[in-house]
Order: C-alpha cells, then sequence, then structure tokens
C-alpha cells in the first residue's frame, strides 16, 4: 500500500553537498505546508562508466529515472521535485506537475558539441516543467528560450548567532573539494605572493594527500602560511568561519557556492577572484568592497585584494558585516519558506 504525498523530491545525491542541500529543501517544503517524501539514486553497476562528462550526465540521468519511478510506485505523489537538471533530463513526462531546482543549467556548465544532447533534452525537460527553481539570478538568465516560469530558491543560509566580536584572527580560509574547479593552485600563488606577515591560510574541503598531489602534479608547492586542514565536520568549518577575517575564494567555475555565503553570514571578508558561473558570492563582494575583488586571476591582482582585505579598519568590517547580514535576507530559510508557500507550491498542486 502506498504512502501518498503532496511532493515527492528526487535527489541527484552525487555529492556531499547536494545531499544536504536537498535535506534542507525538504525540510522547507514540510514547512511550507506540504507532505513530502525523498528518493535518491544508487549509480549501481553503471558507476564504471563514470569517467567525464557528458558520459556522467548520461549515467546520472538514468539513476535519476529508476529512482523516480520507484518513488511514484511507493508515495504516488500529487507533484514532483527534481533536484538539478541532470536528474531532469530523462524523466519524460512523469504524469504530473513537477519542479526543476537547479544551480545551473547544462547549457552553460556543460558546454561544447560532445554535450549538444544534454543541451536538447535539457531544454525539452525545462520546457515541460511547471516551474523553475533556480538557485540565483544567474542561473535564471543562462535558461533556454521556452523555460518554465521561474522562482529563485537559493539553497537556505540560516543567520548564525552573532557573536558580537569584532576583532578577527588574522586567518584566511579556502575551501577547495575540487581542487581545479575551485582553484587550489591559483589560490596558494596569490598567498604567496601576497604580503601578509603573520596571517595564515587554512585550505579546507579537501584530503591533504589528494591537495598535495594535486599541486605537485602542477609544480606549486604549498606556500609559506598556508595548511591544509582537510575534511571539516561542519560545526568546526563553521567555528573556524566564525574566526577568521576572510574568506578567499579563486574559483575557476561556481554554479552556486554556498561557503562563501556562509562566511559573509559568520562575520569573514569574502575575497574573490572573477571566474566562471552564475556564482552570487561575486556580484555580493562587488557590493560590499570592490577592493576585495581582484580585477582579474592574475595571482598578484588576488594578492593585492587580500592585502586591501587585511588591513581593513575594524570600523569598517564592523559595517561591512552589517551591510552583509542585509544582502544575505533573500536567503534565509523564513523567506524561502514564504516563496515556496506563496508561489512554488501553488503552481505545483494548484492551491
Amino acid at each position: 500500500m502506498s504512502d501518498r504525498v503532496d511532493v515527492l523530491v528526487v535527489s541527484l545525491g552525487t555529492t556531499r553537498g547536494l545531499r544536504l542541500a536537498n535535506a534542507e529543501l525538504v525540510e522547507m517544503l514540510r514547512e511550507a505546508g506540504a507532505s513530502v517524501a525523498a528518493v535518491g539514486t544508487r549509480i549501481g553497476l553503471t558507476n564504471a562508466l563514470r569517467r567525464a562528462y557528458p558520459v556522467n550526465d548520461v549515467v546520472e540521468a538514468i539513476a535519476a529515472r529508476r529512482a523516480l519511478a520507484s518513488g511514484m510506485r511507493r508515495f504516488e505523489p500529487r507533484a514532483l521535485v527534481v533536484s538539478t537538471t541532470t536528474a531532469a533530463l530523462l524523466i519524460g513526462d512523469p504524469g504530473v506537475p513537477f519542479a526543476v531546482w537547479l544551480d545551473s543549467p547544462a547549457r552553460l556548465n556543460r558546454p561544447g558539441f560532445a554535450s549538444l544532447p544534454l543541451h536538447v533534452l535539457e531544454r525539452r525537460q525545462l520546457a515541460r516543467a511547471r516551474v523553475l527553481m533556480p538557485h540565483s539570478p544567474g542561473a535564471v538568465a543562462a535558461l533556454p528560450v521556452g523555460a518554465a516560469p521561474t522562482v529563485v530558491i537559493p539553497p537556505p543560509v540560516p543567520e548564525a548567532p552573532d557573536s558580537g566580536v569584532v576583532a578577527r584572527e588574522p586567518i584566511a580560509v579556502g575551501y577547495t573539494p575540487d581542487p581545479k574547479a575551485k582553484g587550489l593552485a591559483l589560490l596558494c600563488a596569490a598567498w604567496e605572493e601576497a604580503e601578509l606577515p603573520g596571517a595564515r591560510l587554512l585550505i579546507a574541503g579537501i584530503p591533504r594527500d589528494r591537495a598535495v598531489d594535486f599541486l605537485a602534479r602542477r609544480g606549486v608547492r604549498l606556500p609559506p602560511g598556508a595548511e591544509l586542514v582537510g575534511m571539516l565536520p561542519q560545526p568546526s568549518f563553521w567555528d573556524l568561519l566564525g574566526r577568521a577575517r576572510v574568506f578567499v575564494s579563486t574559483a575557476e567555475w561556481e554554479d552556486f557556492g554556498v561557503a562563501p555565503l556562509e562566511a559573509l553570514d559568520r562575520g569573514a571578508a569574502l575575497v574573490c577572484a572573477p571566474g566562471g558561473g552564475p556564482f552570487p558570492g561575486l556580484a555580493l563582494a562587488r557590493s560590499l568592497a570592490p577592493e576585495f575583488v581582484a580585477a582579474d586571476r592574475g595571482a598578484g591582482t588576488i594578492a593585492r585584494a587580500l592585502e586591501a582585505a587585511f588591513a581593513a579598519d575594524d570600523a569598517m568590517l564592523a559595517a561591512y558585516r552589517v551591510a552583509a547580514r542585509a544582502a544575505l535576507e533573500p536567503y534565509r530559510p523564513p523567506a524561502l519558506v514564504r516563496r515556496l508557500q506563496d508561489e512554488v507550491l501553488p503552481a505545483l498542486l494548484g492551491r
């Protein structure tokens, strides 16, 4: 016998970040008044095929279709929310209204001739959806022509308690779970060029051995004052952000980037280099303190932005933190729950 629900969330769940975000989405949908179930993908034997894009996307899309079929039988949902455009590629017409929650469309983050079939599938599915839930205005701008109406629903950034501490430790935090996409080599090169006596760079999100191997293959050394702190539990990472003076992002590509927003929420100044993708943190950083944003991706330019952030006085940084928290209001769970309640669920459930 099925346990019928209002909404079934189909979670790709191929990374820890996706799993955490999907769990938060389920909770927000429940707070918005829907009964919700969630199913995750299991790649299974086809995992051996996952070597590069776009094959990875096809393998994951097939797994998502299997998960959807199982969830439809078990829960008989009135509507679906499919997490990621990849998970939506092969679901066709599922027979109930559906939304797609996406950080970036494939036509933006899967460029090139080899990915053209993905773009065709994506265009069809994003037009077939009842509503789209992109994470950022940049993702909205990149949607294909004919896509369904949009409601911007980013991953939530819950407001951290205000410690009231103005003075920070002389620490910059980097977060490089994907060392290539997140610019680990550039981060190290910029830190080596920066004149910051007594400051430390703590690089999280990647096992030390993997980071060392990545840098060695590129002929880059870990600079003086930099330390690889590994895979920190989330509470420990948040505590580090609450003590650090700076969070630095040198990502080559950022589809969304929740860690920089969490850093702003916990009082760290955001130093950025421009990169690809609809990364909302870059626009926020420019609006808060343009001198903390590098004009290009040169190591020297990023070093000067780091120096500016470390040189800022306590009064300037206190005002910066107040402005950052105000700018994060659209990312807070209560604002997102209201948007789900007022705009998304009525579209999906006919309320």
